[in-house]
């Protein structure tokens, strides 16, 4: 009888800690799409969610004889916007290339939404002027 119940306690034990859950993270989510346009200038791309963070990638494309264009994320955790990130580097006058920026909250389940802004300035990066967001992008 001893031998029964020893072994009946070793298995409650061992199936008891195979029950026990991780704690929950959020899962990458599938890209979202975007598209900003300023005149002929944009950026066209997706965002993706991980457990903390948010990335927005895309093309940004800029006009000759436009100046620069510029692009920010800025992160919501419900209603509370996070301080964003600014992409430091910009396309100028007709060049278009491959833009990510990205931003990270650290707050359990992460980022819940997102808003992706496109920037303008002169080609020596004054007036730096927010020209365009997306509304609310969610997870």
């Amino acid at each position: 009888m001893r031998r029964i119940v020893a072994t009946g306690v070793g298995l409650v034990a061992t199936f008891g800690t195979i029950g026990v859950a991780a704690p929950a993270q959020a899962a990458e989510t599938a890209a979202k799409p975007f598209n900003l346009t300023y005149g002929a200038s944009y950026y066209t791309g997706s965002v993706t969610f991980s457990s903390r963070s948010v990335t927005a990638t895309g093309l940004l494309h800029s006009v000759a004889g436009s100046g620069c264009r510029w692009v920010s994320v800025v992160p919501y955790a419900g209603t509370t916007a996070y301080p964003g990130t600014f992409l430091n580097v910009g396309q100028c006058n007709g060049a278009s290339d491959t833009a990510t920026v990205g931003a990270t909250i650290d707050l359990p389940g992460g980022p819940t939404s997102v808003v992706v802004g496109l920037w303008t300035s002169n080609d020596d990066g004054s007036n730096l002027t927010l020209v365009r967001t997306t509304s609310k992008i969610a997870r």
